[in-house]
């Protein structure tokens, strides 16, 4: 019989999923009229800028966001209304305080970080808009992580994943009539932001209450940090790591290679989206898992959610890998230059999903350390391998460098996993997505050369990926499904057909969109 926390995690990460393939399709296809409306040189701008954005706000989470996921969950289940309070006092109004001196910092040295740091001083105006931008990235974060605790998934969904890129698409159409610009795409981002951090904080209010209570817990504050300082120094090491690169190829190459390497990052967040709508699902089930009697659980559900990340994300890489200069041709020819990129990019994905839900298992369990140890050492590599390679290969050398990196601490993860919480991801099971996935690659690959050269790339490209996509799902399904699988299919089915026989959404938990 299936496990009912695989049915959770599956049913949370559908939701979280469903959201972030809708904004990953809204966000690719705004990189696409972006890239063309602003060729490789100002979408570099853009990119930087909004780089910068992202590690202003990653420095001012404190750490607090994963906090907030755990401690949340656990007092969820401890029916623990001011635990609850008390954690949202923390978690939210640090953050917040912290985002505000950081916006003022950026907005104060906009100019000097233009010219020294990039040597571009075009970026000062766009540095003064990003400064904006800050407090509303922190405020998302933090909010949608009260609601992930709080297993309200579909919410966060909704407010980040679905209104903020429609609100942004609307400005940006606007901005377009009269002539885009990197100013006029950063600034459609920072207003779309503001919409969804307005609907985040509605939300919440709505789903926590917590009216008529007062915050007796004078030791949260002292817990909460202590849980998510190694746990902020962690991810800002590896947010700083992870944007590196596209601030050391506008300085060290051109700010054109940092655009073809953003366009690239792009396409492959198609990959990254399975594997993160599971974790995000799978966190505070994790951590009642950890804080419950009953061990056994938390290994079957590591086992099946490292599973579920790997099979999802294997045949968006086998795309990627065959097909990648047709990929990057939607963005317009310029972009042609990063085709060997995407392709190791698509490897170093695919090492992410191989390796599981290991890193979120770490967190949800208490082992915050060792996730900073890990992320200390991954940036140090990727920071050596990054000055090395990128002065000679360019957006290949950064490429490669991200392999190089991701490839150590994830298997390094999940050997502390095994370790520390003595459990693993892999069993037998895991054969059946790698010979699917074999058959697949072929079926794809064949049927792209069967087309013949006299057709278009993209046609060909795209009736290889269909009959790569279709060889992989009757290959799974030929090589038989787990019980959890089954269960999972089942109940995807059942509420299909309801939907089609009734014409009416399908109840689902209170409180949640389904």
């Amino acid at each position: 019989m299936a496990d009912r926390h695989a049915v959770l995690a599956a049913k949370g990460g559908g939701a979280v999923f469903a959201g972030r393939l809708f904004v990953w399709g809204m966000r690719f296809g705004l990189a696409v009229l972006l890239a063309r409306l602003l060729k490789a040189d100002s979408y570099g701008l853009y990119s930087i800028t909004i780089t910068i954005a992202t590690l202003g706000a990653a420095f001012s989470v404190i750490g607090l966001d994963s906090a907030i996921v755990r401690f949340v969950a656990v007092y969820r289940r401890r029916a623990d209304r001011r635990g609850l309070l008390a954690t949202l006092r923390v978690g939210v109004g640090l953050p917040m305080l912290v985002s505000v001196l950081a916006a003022s910092i950026l907005l104060a040295l906009a100019g000097p970080l233009a010219r020294d740091l990039v040597g571009d001083p075009r970026l000062e105006p766009l540095f003064r808009i990003a400064a904006l931008l800050v407090p509303a990235m922190v405020a998302n974060t933090v909010l949608a992580a009260t609601l992930q605790g709080a297993q309200r998934i579909g919410w966060a969904v909704l407010a980040e994943q679905f209104a903020q890129p429609i609100v942004r698409l609307a400005i940006l159409v606007g901005f377009a009539a009269v002539g885009m610009t990197a100013e006029l795409a950063v600034l459609a981002m920072t207003l779309a932001t503001f919409a969804a951090t307005l609907l985040l904080a509605w939300f919440v209010h709505r789903q926590v209450s917590l009216t008529g209570l007062t915050a007796e817990r004078h030791g949260e504050p002292r817990a909460m940090l202590g849980f998510s300082l190694p746990v902020y120094f962690s991810n800002l090491v590896g947010t700083f790591g992870g944007n590196l690169q596209t601030l050391l190829l506008g300085a060290m190459a051109s700010v054109a290679s940092a655009g073809i390497f953003a366009v690239a990052n792009q396409i492959m967040l198609l990959g990254t989206l399975f594997h993160s709508a599971i974790v995000s699902a799978s966190m505070p089930i994790f951590a009642e898992l950890q804080d419950g009697p009953d061990r056994s659980r938390l290994h079957a559900l590591y086992q099946t959610t490292s599973k579920w990340t790997f099979t999802l994300n294997l045949p968006f890489f086998l795309v990627a890998v065959l097909f990648p200069q047709a990929l990057l041709s939607i963005f317009g020819p310029e972009f042609l230059d990063g085709a060997t990129a995407l392709a190791i990019l698509a490897f170093a994905s695919l090492m992410t999903s191989a390796t599981g839900t290991s890193g979120a298992i770490l967190d949800m369990t208490g082992h915050t350390r060792v996730k900073l140890v890990n992320s200390t050492l991954s940036v140090g590599l990727a920071i050596a391998l990054n000055l090395l390679l990128i002065p000679p290969l360019g957006v290949t050398g950064a490429a490669i460098a991200s392999l190089g990196a991701r490839t150590v601490v994830n298997l390094l993860r999940v050997a502390q996993v095994q370790w520390l919480v003595h459990v693993g991801p892999y069993d037998r099971t895991w054969l059946k997505p790698i010979l699917a996935g074999a058959a697949a690659a072929g079926a794809g690959w064949f049927v792209f050369v069967a087309v013949g050269d006299g057709a278009d790339l993209v046609l060909r490209s795209a009736v290889g990926a269909l009959a790569l996509g279709a060889t992989y799902a009757v290959s799974l399904w030929a090589l038989g499904l787990s019980d959890d699988d089954r269960a999972i299919v089942s109940r995807a089915a059942r509420k299909l057909t309801r939907r089609r026989g009734s014409g009416q959404q399908v109840a689902g938990v209170p409180g949640e969109p389904t």
